[in-house]
């Protein structure tokens, strides 16, 4: 890698205070008089031609008119325009504002400023006989944009709902009739994300995607299904203007595939390699011409790593002097693939998803319209009105150089509530696009899944967490965790003293979702008064029952099951060969530590940390059930109350997280793979922690006191592993189960 690449990449990836100016060439090509009121400077490769000039600011505040500028061949730097298309020399950072509200029909809004502070807050009401559609109230957030939904009052009598005109925008021909044509104008200095514009169809639906004026954002998923492919065409620009490194291709890739490139990002959603989706990937680089670097059809095409290998070993020379940029060209390699797909695979064509990732300044300077050839793979996908699904073309403007927005929204893919084209201008901003390119909504047999990434909700974190919750009850008293999309597993202590479970639901996705109960099945051998003789007041053994629903779930983002062991969606998360697995294999492939690190999720919905004792570390584990101080300590044979059946937690220091009251039912799970796998169902333990019911005023979390001196804290929950018979007997008909020896 030459030291310039270096420097180059730098000055992407990170910010530009970390490029030193040590490098400046002492016989400056490019003028040396550069400046910018309220920020700093910096240059990638001196004033020598080619070098970059990067503009940075404070926080709370952008450079004006540009971010970037080139040094170019003729010794003179990239020159700059207002907004309003006026040459300027004057660089400057100003602070960062919301575009104002410039129309809101048959309501009225405050305040109406020229434009907005961060903090600023927008307040909407409509006029009598309209309804209030979107936001009531939106806040300027500090990236400039408004939070919520732009709202528009509707009063229901127009074939098609009233549009929303978002800040910052004009429409023309503003109508709901059928056939009626709404157009969207952005003011100067933003960007129009989404269709132009957009007609009232038959459906009663506006055609093409929502519009927004704003800076690019990606908010458009890959969508995964069970019964599809995924071909992912990464298109890299290796112009000279663009100077697109490929460590941000290897970035990418190594995001959508979970790789270790990305640790250094934080965390992230569940990626490709955690589905069970045949994904192919091809690589092509371009400039003057495309040079395809892995064909789809290739075997190197089904291996990530070598793919990655394969993007190590670009270097922008493999072009030579050629350094122009033709996305037309790049395009037509992609066109020219997919004929070829379709011939060697025609019985499969049609259930092959294709997405687009085009990396480049959005700069065509060569060999036709990108459009055109946008078109043709459109039309050769055959994207019809119920296939649109199957083609998503984006467009990556990637570093700090200005990007022609307008050239890059027109490349790419129009989808109602959907945008495909953004720029990357850091790595948070690398990190926010992994967060948001998968979208698993068609994966029904996929279990386990999580979203790791830092702006997810607790329940997507956790979609397989459940509440039960009585009518009368003011809170859920128990928990559990969805299998399926008609059953849910819980304890049946849950129901001690219930015989109908009539007036009782089921609380998912966070209270998205509440199903009532259509029947429960407690286990045959519960009896919490079996050994009310022996003087055992309660007994625990067999404490499991499955909820079935009145009506199916639809799984998404925040409604997902969690995997069982035993079934085939848990195999194939696993890795395990098809038929070749039993029972016993997923047990010692999930509990095979003396003490399995587990989980489960709290009455405030935190992931709680408890290690699973086995083998050798069991029998310390149960003893703390008949300690002194607790219900069974009359009992001489712990095994009378702590049967084969339990797992144990719980550790003598109490370091380990001890179960409350009302977390009985959750799962017990632990990770593997990415993928999340139940293996206990919370039964009973020895201390409840929550027992006060305090809170934190700050977190609003529920403090969980340390348990009395001498305590040692134990909790026990039933073995997936050992009622398996019960679970194959009454979930055959939902999940299909590998065989046990």
């Amino acid at each position: 890698m030459t030291p310039f690449f270096c420097v180059a990449l730098l000055t992407l990836l990170w910010p530009a205070e970390a490029i030193q100016e040590s490098t400046i060439n002492k016989e400056p090509s490019c003028p040396t008089d550069l400046s910018i009121r309220g920020g700093t400077f910096s240059l990638s490769d001196g004033y020598r031609p080619g070098s970059i000039l990067l503009y940075s600011c404070p926080p709370g505040n952008y450079p004006y008119p540009t971010r970037s500028r080139v040094c170019q061949s003729d010794g003179k730097w990239t020159p700059m325009t207002s907004h309003s298309g006026i040459p300027t020399n004057l660089a400057q950072c100003r602070v960062i504002r919301c575009p104002p509200q410039s129309a809101f029909e048959h309501g009225s809004f405050s305040p109406r400023r020229s434009s907005h502070p961060v903090g600023d807050i927008l307040t909407f009401e409509c006029f009598d006989g309209y309804q209030l559609l979107g936001s009531s109230q939106r806040h300027c957030l500090p990236n400039g944009r408004w939070n919520g939904t732009a709202p528009v009052c509707d009063d229901g009598v127009g074939h098609c709902r009233s549009l929303a005109i978002p800040p910052g925008a004009t429409a023309t021909g503003v109508r709901n009739r059928l056939g009626d044509r709404v157009s969207f104008q952005c003011q100067n200095d933003l960007n129009l994300v989404g269709s132009a514009q957009r007609v009232c169809t038959p459906e009663g639906e506006w055609s093409g995607a929502e519009v927004s004026c704003r800076a690019p954002n990606l908010g458009r998923r890959l969508i995964l299904s069970k019964d599809t492919f995924l071909y992912i065409y990464l298109l890299v620009d290796a112009s000279e203007i663009a100077w697109v490194p490929r460590h941000v291709c290897i970035i990418f890739l190594s995001g959508l595939l979970s790789a270790p490139a990305v640790a250094s990002l934080g965390s992230s959603p569940p990626q490709i390699a955690s589905f069970d989706v045949p994904v192919k990937f091809s690589i092509v680089s371009y400039a003057s011409q495309p040079k395809t670097v892995v064909d789809i059809l290739d075997e190197v095409a089904e291996d990530p790593e070598l793919v990655l290998e394969h993007i190590e070993a670009m270097r922008y020379r493999d072009h030579g002097n050629a350094t122009g940029t033709n996305i037309h060209g790049a395009l037509e390699a992609v066109y020219r693939m997919m004929i070829s797909v379709q011939a060697s695979f025609p019985g499969q064509w049609d259930k092959i998803r294709h997405a687009v990732i085009l990396f480049t300044d959005g700069k065509s300077n060569m060999k036709g319209s990108p459009k055109m050839a946008v078109s043709k793979i459109e039309d050769f996908v055959n994207v019809r009105e119920n296939r649109k699904d199957y083609l998503d073309i984006y467009a990556f403007g990637v570093g700090s150089l200005d990007v022609d927005w307008n050239d890059l929204n027109a490349i790419t893919s129009k989808k109602p509530g959907e945008t495909h084209a953004f720029v990357l201008k850091d790595p948070q901003e690398l990190k926010e696009a992994f967060e948001n390119v998968l979208d698993p909504r068609d994966l029904d047999d996929i279990c386990g899944l999580a979203n790791y990434s830092d702006s997810a909700r607790w329940d997507q974190k956790n979609p397989w967490h459940v509440l039960l919750k009585e009518k009368h009850q003011r809170e859920p008293s128990c928990r559990g965790a969805l299998v399926s999309k008609t059953w849910v597993l819980t304890s049946a202590h849950c129901f001690n003293a219930v015989n109908n479970t009539s007036s009782w639901t089921v609380i998912l996705g966070g209270g998205e979702s509440t199903v009532p109960i259509k029947r429960r099945i407690d286990h045959a051998l519960y009896n919490v008064r079996a050994k009310v003789d022996q003087n055992i007041k309660e007994f625990y053994d067999y404490d499991i029952s499955l909820l079935e629903l009145q009506t199916p779930v639809r799984f998404g983002g925040r409604i997902r099951p969690i995997c069982l062991p035993c079934t085939e969606g848990a195999n194939q998360a696993l890795k395990k060969k098809s038929g070749a697995t039993t029972c016993k294999d997923h047990e010692l492939e999930l509990l095979s530590f003396e003490k399995v690190p587990a989980q489960f999720i709290s009455l405030d919905n935190r992931r709680m940390n408890v290690q699973i004792k086995t083998k050798t570390s069991r029998p310390s584990c149960i003893s703390g059930a008949i300690q002194e101080g607790v219900p069974y300590s009359q009992v001489h044979d712990v095994s009378e109350v702590v049967t084969d059946r339990f797992l144990c937690s719980g550790e003598d220091n109490a370091v380990e997280a001890t179960t409350c009251k009302g977390e009985s039912g959750g799962s017990l799970f632990v990770e593997r793979r990415e993928r999340h796998f139940q293996v206990g169902v919370i039964s009973w333990g020895t201390y409840n922690p929550c027992k006060m019911k305090k809170k934190d005023w700050n977190t609003e979390e529920i403090k969980r006191d340390p348990p009395p001196p001498k305590h040692r804290p134990r909790d026990f929950y039933i073995s997936l592993f050992a009622v398996q018979d019960w679970l194959r007997q009454h979930l055959s008909g939902s999940l299909r189960f590998i065989p046990l020896q």
